[in-house]
């Protein structure tokens, strides 16, 4: 259980067999699981509300509207609510409709579990042991109930744990969860990039050092690993690791025993440590200059985070969460993106990945005029002339192609538009276009010649 306090789940659904099916999967992640049919929901949630026994989480089945999760949320007194989607297609309308989270079929005890978890408020015990939202990775699919099901098998031990993907892909969020959902979860979580620490200061930032060590050595200082006690060591970028930090880092794993520069003692310390990288160890190991046995040592137990380019369902609720983190903090009444700018990010491979779409999401935001970020917004470069479409073949042709001319539309004409600063006659003349039929393709499109005239 991730807190003394589980939260009380409600589950709307026409069917009173997904109570049962979703009380077995979370177990003692919920302190109760209640059902109601969708139209007694609102009487059930604000009756709870009023008893001053309030729900804490809302599994919403079936699709929703944004008036639905809204009087949801308000008759249950600020409940958050999920949705249950029954395939990827479902997180994009989820996510329109401003729900708190999607957890996509078929679901799995684990996934559920940090859902639910992560959606309820803020109280009593239960607040330093759960995963902050920011602390969780977003997605969908097989992928992210594997994730979940590996971070459940591995946080209440203290195996090391690798975690191995591109940048950008959230390795220090799935760290961090695995700390959060530990038994350390209350002792420092210690964050050390080794990419980003000069070789020079790595030592010292790492294992300390004794007063008189070096010249400028006045007193004692302890590192980093000393910090960590009891709690996680996170090394980022362990495969920038110099070599001889590389073997004082195997003795601490092999006997959790360290020497502060300059001392003449071994100090203890209880640390879990789980790195990170984004490049590939086995040929850092077969070029010297990666340990084989520290590999061996680190490599106990390892997960592997996909790249954006081959998650592009996730696109959609990534989004939404990014949109929903920066709204506030921005003052801006932004709920979304138009159909066109999410074509045209899913297109894009994101090679920044979760960390670059979330930069362009928060850039867009700034630029938005109205209470969608439309394609204008979206600062993507110009695919190059080695650049590869990406198409989904599961869905049908006309379909895919229709969403492609409609990409393309709309971005020509922003470009087209944005290049002559609004004025019609110009952009119509360049494009070669008839005038009336230039306006009404933008209008289509909802773009407003007005936004691209010059102040």
């Amino acid at each position: 259980m991730l807190g003394a306090m589980a939260p009380r789940v409600l589950v709307v659904d026409k069917s009173a067999a997904t109570r049962d099916a979703i009380a077995e999967l979370l177990g003692e992640h919920a302190s109760e699981v209640a059902w109601c049919a969708r139209d007694a929901a609102m009487a059930q949630l604000r009756a709870t509300h009023a008893a001053g026994h309030p729900f804490d989480v809302v599994l919403l089945e079936g699709e929703p509207t944004t008036a639905l999760v809204r009087e949801l949320g308000a008759a249950g007194g600020g409940a958050r609510v999920i949705v249950i989607a029954a395939n990827t297609d479902g997180i994009a309308v989820a996510a329109r409709c401003g729900a708190s989270d999607v957890v996509v079929r078929p679901l799995t005890a684990a996934e559920l579990a940090f859902r639910v978890d992560r959606a309820a408020p803020e109280r009593g015990g239960n607040a330093s042991r759960r995963p902050r939202k920011s602390d969780v990775i977003i997605g969908s699919g097989a992928w992210i109930k594997e994730l979940y099901d590996r971070i459940a098998m591995v946080a209440a031990t203290d195996v090391t744990v690798a975690i191995f993907g591109e940048s950008g892909t959230g390795k220090e969020l799935v760290a961090r969860t695995i700390h959060n959902s530990s038994p350390r979860h209350d002792a420092p979580f210690v964050v050390v990039n080794c990419a980003a620490i000069p070789e020079q200061l790595l030592e010292d930032e790492l294992f300390g050092h004794v007063r008189g060590a070096f010249t400028d050595a006045t007193r004692d200082r302890e590192g980093l690993l000393a910090a960590a006690h009891s709690g996680t060591l996170f090394l980022d970028e362990i495969g920038e690791l110099p070599l001889p930090l590389q073997a004082k880092l195997l003795r601490v794993l092999q006997s959790q025993e360290f020497r502060r520069i300059g001392d003449d003692q071994d100090r203890r310390v209880d640390v879990r440590i789980i790195t990170a990288t984004n490049r590939d160890l086995d040929q850092l190991v077969a070029r010297g200059s990666f340990r084989q046995d520290l590999y061996y040592r680190i490599n106990v137990f390892p997960m592997h985070l996909p790249p954006l380019r081959e998650r592009p369902d996730d696109i959609a609720l990534l989004v939404h969460h990014f949109v929903q983190k920066y709204r506030a903090r921005l003052g801006k009444p932004v709920e979304g993106v138009t159909p066109g700018a999410l074509a045209r990010l899913t297109a894009y491979d994101f090679p920044g990945n979760v960390r670059e779409l979330e930069n362009k999401i928060h850039q867009a935001m700034v630029v938005a005029g109205g209470q969608h970020i439309e394609d204008a917004d979206i600062a993507l470069p110009a695919p190059g002339p080695n650049s590869v479409v990406r198409v989904d073949v599961a869905r049908p042709f006309r379909e895919v192609k229709q969403e492609t001319i409609d990409a393309f539309e709309s971005a020509y004409l922003t470009e087209l538009l944005r290049v002559h600063k609004g004025n019609l006659a110009q952009a119509a003349r360049a494009a070669g276009m008839d005038r009336k039929n230039l306006w009404a393709l933008a209008l289509r499109h909802g773009l407003d010649r007005a936004r691209f005239k010059k102040p």
